[in-house]
């Protein structure tokens, strides 16, 4: 099975030994029917909470698209939102936009964690994101319940 390591060594770290992070921004994993992409930490420091999440969604479009995925693709997202930004409206601003990467029934399951502070300066949210990018295409099965 083959690896792509995407933005290894991203970031700041405070170490004597070390001179860079051991993480990477994202990972792939081929297997024969898919290729698996996992993307870790994504911030985006400027603007407001739909500036910063257009910008991480735009981030995520881009990588899941250099191994021809789209953000349809997404099946999970774990978003850490600071205690004081988590309120309805956030939420509903962060769903809006999601609703103009994503379409229709391609829904991604999801959750937020709210943190006492990102620890990036002037980040609001964080990303984690997981796509699956079927060789063949999606069918989509929807359960309503």
């Amino acid at each position: 099975m083959k690896k792509t390591v995407i933005a290894p060594g991203q970031g700041v770290v405070e170490s004597d030994e070390l001179d860079e992070p051991q993480t990477s921004l994202a990972v792939a994993t081929h297997r024969s029917d898919c290729v698996h992409v996992e993307c870790n930490g994504l911030v985006y420091p400027e603007g407001d909470v739909r500036e910063q999440t257009r910008e991480l969604f735009g981030l995520v479009a881009k990588m899941v698209g250099e191994f021809d995925g789209t953000p349809n693709d997404l099946v999970m997202l774990r978003w850490y939102v600071e205690s004081g930004e988590y309120t309805p409206t956030t939420r509903g601003a962060v769903q809006e936009v999601q609703a103009e990467f994503v379409d229709r029934p391609h829904y991604p399951a999801g959750c937020v964690v709210t943190t006492p502070e990102i620890p990036v300066d002037g980040a609001l949210l964080e990303l984690d994101a997981t796509a699956t990018i079927p060789a063949d295409g999606w069918t989509v099965e929807t359960i309503e319940e």
